[in-house]
């Protein structure tokens, strides 16, 4: 990061309040729907209409948005909740829109030659931020985000008004909170000299556990490290410094150049397939907690338990998948876009966990069965309040339907495969 004074600092954030002008064209060229820690998809009840008289819920804020100020974009919408700083801000976003809207942060500003082709924001021409520019395609849900600065965003003309509540720290940075760039290098671990990797949390005897948004010039796979683990343990994929020290490897791929990931972890890294380097982009906000102590080499060896091209197929392992029940969702009208549960229907893999969120005001079931036969027995969530969650692991193949016994038109199903 650019070493600045503090008049400088000053000006850079008053500058960073008309960012995201290049946000929309970023966006054309960047796959932005992170695996974890994606925004959950959610269907709004608002309509542009109702939405100044509509009652804010307890503990949540309102916004309208304004014209982008960014040059060349002033057809595009935005509304700022967290304003540029220069610590990271990281937690948990709650939205309710009056129309589908992106999520957006920033990390930066970049040093000289630090843009490398991940999306960027520059208000000068001079001085670039890195983007994590995010679509999830709705008008209410739920985001996990790290980064210097939180707003949401329209490419439409007409103001919209966001509903939102944002659970976050900001904290300076340090050893385990940052913003920076950096460029892979070729993989050093045995046999896998054709691969590329940029570790953020160096391997510790200590856990890391936070928040990652990222940036990258090309898609790239999420890594962290678990260890060292008992002889008893046999888990897919592992890592060890020297033959003898096993660590279980956790490698995500969600197939996107930016997104949010919540990890836990002795180490933190990304990886690529490529023998080209790659440049990310991030800001991640992580705690420490004692964990077992072992010497750490520095040339690390990354043992898998399939070939590259097996290993492609089988990184994603275990899923939790998210499913709200949106707001307003207990007045009828919502089947009739089959939008009471969002997404109504999805397909897991047998191992996955769907956890669903109660994002109304008023209080839900999920109950396996329908409204016609009844419970099956399978699963059921009792009541859920407002803001309460339930979580389900589905390990039979099948197709699962449910619904709330409190609102029988709300219904949903899973599809085990």
């Amino acid at each position: 990061m650019t070493s600045m004074d503090k008049a400088g600092i000053v000006t850079v954030i008053t500058i960073l309040v008309i960012f995201l002008g290049v946000a929309a064209a970023m966006s054309a060229s960047q796959n932005a729907g992170p695996v974890v820690s994606t925004p959950t998809d959610s269907t709004s009840q608002m309509d542009k209409d109702e939405a100044p008289t509509k009652p804010i819920k307890s503990g949540w804020d309102r916004l309208t948005s304004n014209i982008d100020p960014g040059v060349g974009h002033e057809s595009h919408q935005l509304a700022i909740i967290l304003a540029p700083s220069d610590k990271v801000y990281s937690g948990t976003l709650k939205y309710d829109a009056s129309e589908r809207i992106q999520l957006v942060t920033l990390h930066g500003p970049l040093a000289d030659g630090e843009d490398k082709g991940q999306a960027i924001w520059t208000p000068d021409g001079k001085t670039k931020f890195a983007l994590t520019f995010v679509d999830p395609k709705n008008s209410g849900g739920k985001w996990q985000f790290s980064g210097n600065a939180l707003a949401v965003h329209t490419m439409n003309t007409e103001p919209f008004i966001v509903d939102y509540k944002v659970d976050y720290t900001e904290k300076p940075m340090s050893d385990t909170v940052m913003t920076k760039t950096v460029t892979t290098v070729q993989d050093p671990g045995v046999g896998h000299e054709s691969h590329q990797l940029a570790v953020l949390l160096a391997p510790s005897s200590d856990v890391y556990s936070g928040i990652l948004s990222y940036s990258a010039s090309e898609d790239i796979q999420l890594v962290t490290l678990r260890g060292p683990i008992g002889a008893d343990e046999k888990p897919a994929k592992t890592w060890t410094p020297d033959g003898k020290t096993i660590f279980e490897l956790t490698f995500v791929d969600p197939k996107n150049a930016m997104g949010s990931w919540e990890f836990s972890g002795n180490a933190l890294a990304v990886h690529t397939m490529y023998t080209n380097q790659a440049t990310i982009s991030y800001s991640v906000s992580a705690t420490t907690t004692a964990g077992k102590t072992v010497v750490l080499e520095d040339k690390i060896t990354v043992e898998e338990s399939t070939n590259a091209e097996t290993m492609m197929e089988e990184t994603a392992g275990p899923v939790t998948h998210s499913v709200d029940a949106p707001l307003g969702t207990s007045v009828p009208g919502c089947e009739e876009t089959n939008s009471c549960f969002s997404p109504a229907d999805i397909t897991i893999n047998a191992g996955d966990t769907v956890e669903w969120f109660n994002v109304d005001t008023a209080a839900h079931t999920v109950t396996g069965g329908s409204p016609a036969d009844g419970p099956s027995g399978v699963f059921d969530s009792s009541l859920l309040m407002a803001d309460a969650s339930y979580a389900f692991t589905f390990e039979d193949t099948g197709s699962y339907d449910y619904f709330c016994m409190v609102h029988p038109w709300m219904i949903g199903s899973v599809t085990v495969s």
